[in-house]
C-alpha cells in the first residue's frame, strides 16, 4: 500500500510539473517576473500541502478519505450556492473588466478535472456493476467521483469567473474583498498593464497578501480612477 501510495504521488508530480512550467510561462508573459515567482511558490505550497494532506489520509483509512470527499464537496457547493448573495452584497457594479489569463487557466484545468472526473465515472460503474465487497466499499468508490465532480465544477467556475469593481468591493475568482481591506495599489513598471493590489491581510486561507491582475489597456484609466476613489495609497 505505501509503494502503490508514493507510485501514485510521483504520477502526480510528473503531471503537476510541466502544468507548473506552463502556468509559470504565461504568469511571466501576463503580470511580471516577480509576481509570476510569487504564484508558482503558492502553488509548489499547495502541491507539498495537498501531497501531505494525501499521506495523512493514507494512514487515517477509508473512512478519513470518504470524509474529506464529502466535506469537500459540500464546500463547493455552499460557495457556488452563496455567490450571488456574496456578489448582492458587494453593491452595484461599478466596471466589469471581464475574464483574464488567470480564469482562461483555471477554465483549462477545470476541463481537464472534468475529463478525468468522466473516466472515473466510467470506471467507477464498471467497478459497482462487477460487484462489490461490502457497503463501505460502494460509499468509497460514491465519494471518489463526488470528490472529483467536485472538483472539476470548482475550476470551471473559477475559469467563467469575471473580475468586477463593485460599489462595496472587488469580485475576483468568485471571492469578494471589500474596499476596506485594501491597503494600496501600483502598476507594474515593466508592464503597464498590470495592477498589485495589496491586502492588510490575505482574503483567504494560503492566499498571498496581493493581487496581480492584467488590466486591458483600454480599461486602465477606468480602473485607475475606481481605484483611486476607493484605495488610500
Amino acid at each position: 500500500m505505501m509503494l502503490e501510495f508514493f507510485s501514485t504521488g510521483l504520477i502526480l508530480l510528473i503531471i503537476f510539473l510541466p502544468a507548473m512550467a506552463i502556468a509559470y510561462a504565461i504568469s511571466y508573459r501576463t503580470i511580471g517576473h516577480q509576481a509570476a515567482q510569487r504564484r508558482l511558490g503558492r502553488s509548489a505550497l499547495l502541491i507539498l500541502l495537498a501531497f501531505f494532506v494525501g499521506f495523512g489520509l493514507h494512514f487515517l483509512g477509508k473512512y478519513g478519505s470518504i470524509s474529506i470527499c464529502f466535506l469537500f464537496a459540500a464546500y463547493v457547493v455552499l460557495w457556488l450556492l452563496t455567490w450571488n448573495w456574496r456578489k448582492k452584497k458587494a453593491g452595484a457594479l461599478l466596471f466589469d473588466v471581464g475574464r483574464f489569463s488567470r480564469s482562461k487557466l483555471m477554465l483549462w484545468v477545470g476541463v481537464l478535472e472534468a475529463l478525468l472526473a468522466v473516466f472515473n465515472t466510467w470506471s467507477a460503474i464498471n467497478t459497482i456493476s462487477t460487484g462489490l465487497g461490502n457497503d463501505t466499499e460502494l460509499v468509497q468508490v460514491i465519494s471518489q467521483l463526488v470528490f472529483f465532480w467536485s472538483l472539476a465544477i470548482y475550476f470551471l467556475s473559477s475559469g467563467l469567473s469575471r473580475l468586477e469593481f463593485r460599489e462595496n468591493g472587488i469580485c475576483y475568482m468568485l471571492s469578494v474583498v471589500k474596499w476596506e481591506k485594501l491597503t494600496s495599489y501600483r502598476w507594474n513598471q515593466e508592464k503597464p498593464s498590470i495592477v498589485t493590489i495589496e491586502f492588510k491581510q490575505p482574503p483567504y486561507l494560503l492566499s498571498t497578501g496581493f493581487w496581480s491582475v492584467p488590466i486591458p489597456s483600454a480599461h486602465r484609466d477606468t480602473v485607475e480612477q475606481i481605484l483611486a476613489e476607493h484605495v488610500n495609497n
